[in-house]
This record gives C-alpha cells, sequence and structure tokens, in this order.
C-alpha cells in the first residue's frame, strides 16, 4: 500500500460531512444500555441464617485461617536439611567430602509440632465462634430488612387511609357540607403521607444489600424477607447459662487458646537445649594416609550467652493474656445473657400489648371517626388524631416486635447456639 492511500478513505468521508469550521447540529446523548433490575428473591430468616452460617465470608476466612495453621504442622515437623561440602587442598586430600545433619535429640521437634497442633486446633474452633457472630449478623440485617418492608407497607396504609379521608373531604366540599378548609388540609396529609411511603419504599433496597454482605453475595443481588420473624421461644435462664459455661464456641476457643500458650511456653523452654550436629568427613587421595580416611563426630551449640530469656517470657506472658482473656469473656457473655432476657422480656411484653390492644382498638376508632366525619358528627382534626395515633402505635408494634427478635439474638450470641437448642 503506498504510503498515502490512508488519505483517500479520510478525504472521501469529508465530501458528506461537515467542513471545517462549519457547526455541528448536537447528537443524542449517549445512553447505557442497563439491564432490568433484578426481581428480589424471598428468604426466610432461618435460610438467611443457614447461608451465613455455611459460607458468610467471615467464616470462609476463619477456614482458610485453619488451613494455614494445619499447613503450620506441617513446617513444625520438618527437619532441617543437611549440609554437603567438597574441598580439595594441594598437599593433603585431593578430595574431601563432608555431610553435616542438625539432630533435635532433646524433644524441640515435639514440643515445637504440639504448639503448632495446639495453634490449629484453637483455629478450628474459632469458626464455630465466628459462625456465631455471622448468626447475629445476619439476623440483625434480615430483621432490618423485614422492618424497613412493614414501615413501607405500614406507611402505604397511612397513604390509602389519607387519600380516602381527602376524598371524603372532597365530596363533603362538592356537595356543601364540609368546608374549603377541610379539602386542603386533607390534600396536603395526602401528599405528606404518600411521601413518606415513598421514601420508606426507597430504603427497602439499602436494606436488602446489608443483608447480602453477610452471605457473601454482590451489590446486584436483591433479597425480599419472607415470612414472619420466628427465632424461637425463650429457653430456661439456668440451663441457657450452664450452657453457655460448657459449650460456648468463644469461650472453647479461649481455653484452647491458654492451652495453646502453656504448648508455646514448653517449646520455648525446650529450645533452650541444643541442637546436635552429626559431621561425616570422608577424605581421598591423600598421599599422606594410607588410603581413604573417614572422620566422625558430633557438635552443638554452647547455651552460654543465649538462654532464650526474652522469647520464653514473651510466651509466659501470651498465656497470662490468653487466661485473662478467657475470663473476661466468660464474664462478658454471662453479663449479656442476663441482659438480653430482660430486654427480650420488655420487648415482648411491649409488642403483645401492642399488638393484642392497642391496635385494634385504634383501628375501630379509626373507622368510627371517619364514618362520624362523613356523616358530619365529627371534626376533621379528631379524624387526623385517630390516623395519626394508628400509624405511630403500627411503627410502634413494629419496633417492638423486632426489637424482641433482635433480643433473642443477643441472647443466641450469649449461648453461643440457637435458641431451640438451649431448650
Amino acid at each position: 500500500m503506498p504510503p498515502t492511500a490512508w488519505l483517500l478513505p479520510l478525504m472521501l468521508a469529508g465530501l458528506d460531512g461537515p467542513g471545517l469550521g462549519q457547526d455541528v447540529a448536537p447528537g443524542p446523548a449517549p445512553r447505557l444500555a442497563l439491564g432490568a433490575p433484578a426481581q428480589p428473591v424471598p428468604l426466610s430468616l432461618g435460610e438467611a441464617r443457614a447461608r451465613a452460617v455455611r459460607g458468610g465470608p467471615e467464616v470462609l476466612l476463619a477456614r482458610q485461617r485453619e488451613s494455614v495453621s494445619r499447613a503450620q504442622i506441617d513446617t513444625a515437623a520438618a527437619l532441617p536439611n543437611p549440609t554437603l561440602g567438597v574441598q580439595t587442598a594441594s598437599v593433603t586430600a585431593k578430595l574431601t567430602a563432608s555431610l553435616l545433619q542438625p539432630l533435635p535429640l532433646f524433644g524441640q521437634r515435639g514440643t515445637g509440632i504440639d504448639a503448632a497442633r495446639a495453634d490449629a486446633e484453637v483455629a478450628r474452633l474459632d469458626i464455630a465462634a465466628v459462625a456465631v457472630e455471622a448468626r447475629l449478623g445476619v439476623t440483625a440485617a434480615w430483621l432490618d430488612l423485614w422492618a424497613a418492608q412493614e414501615r413501607a407497607r405500614l406507611l402505604a396504609l397511612a397513604a390509602g387511609d389519607a387519600a380516602r379521608v381527602a376524598e371524603i373531604a372532597h365530596d363533603r366540599f362538592a356537595t356543601g357540607s364540609g368546608p374549603r378548609l377541610d379539602e386542603v388540609r386533607t390534600t396536603g396529609e395526602r401528599a405528606r403521607a404518600r411521601a413518606e411511603a415513598d421514601a420508606a419504599a426507597l430504603a427497602v433496597p439499602a436494606a436488602s444489600a446489608r443483608l447480602g454482605v453477610w452471605m457473601g453475595d454482590g451489590a446486584e443481588a436483591r433479597w425480599q424477607a419472607a415470612g414472619t420473624p420466628a427465632i424461637g421461644p425463650l429457653p430456661d435462664e439456668a440451663r441457657a447459662l450452664q450452657q453457655l459455661f460448657e459449650r460456648h464456641p468463644a469461650l472453647r476457643r479461649d481455653r484452647a487458646q491458654a492451652l495453646a500458650a502453656t504448648q508455646h511456653v514448653r517449646a520455648e523452654q525446650r529450645a533452650r537445649w541444643p541442637i546436635v550436629t552429626a559431621q561425616l568427613s570422608v577424605a581421598a587421595d591423600d598421599p599422606t594416609t594410607p588410603g581413604t580416611d573417614v572422620i566422625a563426630g558430633l557438635s552443638f551449640e554452647a547455651p552460654v550467652l543465649n538462654l532464650r530469656g526474652g522469647p520464653i517470657a514473651r510466651a509466659r506472658a501470651e498465656q497470662s493474656l490468653a487466661e485473662l482473656q478467657a475470663q473476661s469473656e466468660l464474664r462478658r457473655l454471662t453479663a449479656q445473657l442476663g441482659d438480653a432476657y430482660r430486654q427480650s422480656e420488655a420487648a415482648a411484653l411491649r409488642a403483645r400489648a401492642l399488638t393484642n390492644d392497642v391496635l385494634p382498638a385504634l383501628e375501630e376508632a379509626l373507622r368510627m371517626t371517619e364514618g362520624g366525619y362523613r356523616d358530619g358528627r365529627v371534626d376533621l382534626l379528631r379524624v387526623l388524631d385517630v390516623q395519626r395515633a394508628l400509624l405511630e402505635s403500627r411503627l410502634a408494634a413494629l419496633e417492638a416486635q423486632a426489637t424482641w427478635q433482635r433480643a433473642l439474638a443477643e441472647l443466641e450470641r450469649a449461648i453461643g447456639t440457637p435458641v431451640e437448642e438451649a431448650q
């Protein structure tokens, strides 16, 4: 191709297009091809908890940490490599081969393996402890999503109530039985209620995204809290306290951590003993000797200047820290257990009172005031007061129900197992 052949297409294209200095009409702005938003996938509380415990991000990280700790056992069990040497001399042996093999004969390798196994056991028990936190986190996230959905539903009902009263006020004004002020006031109330309902609906996708984090899902996944939250009945407090002390994963992990620290103290103390090095040398073709000379011997490090005082002191400090941490964790969980019991009892009492007593009375009052306002026997302010009281009570009942379930989730965290297993 000639060097100027590429100019021809540009020149031909310029014949049909605008010239230099000519205005170009702006074309339509490019639009991104966005797919339709994914439909929410129904997810019950039990399914969400099972997914988080089985494959949540924190649980997967804990399992990976266990794999690293298991690999450390092989590292501790590995023997040191031998050292091979070859020498030559101009006067004596033409060829001298030597072999040096360090031998941990005084238990250094065994105590190191025991310490690595203890660390691996801590990592294994940490998986269950992390699963407890994952269960609490996903439960709280699911409850937030459920509460957001219910709040949007209740505000949509309130918007419907406001629209219905606005229609009544409009009909009364149209027939001359009601003032223009009532129509204006109810129109504003209807707009306010609809805005609150729309804002609550927008909060649902955000709560869905927070739930997906605990299950390791991407930002594109959308979830819908299906069913009603029912973690389980309240277990016996004395039995729950006993189960906390005996089986809580965090306490078992901390106790294993204290035992592992003890193993590390023993390993550091054993490391003070010298490593024996076996030596073997073979000298061949030496004119000063009648034949091949074989030399064998042992050497070891003299523990005089370094008795590993620093590493031993650090291991003992870590042992004391692990023991104090286990005691502190026991006191914290015990206090958390009592607090969760009181919180769950108070929230359950409030939720039952609002659901069984307050809401039916206010719903009946709303029907009566709306009927009275339609007939002209009740003024508008009383209708609006009952509407607002009913909405506030519905939202309070929703929050009480969510608080009750959150308290039960905190109780599960304190016990270390689901409440249905603590019965």
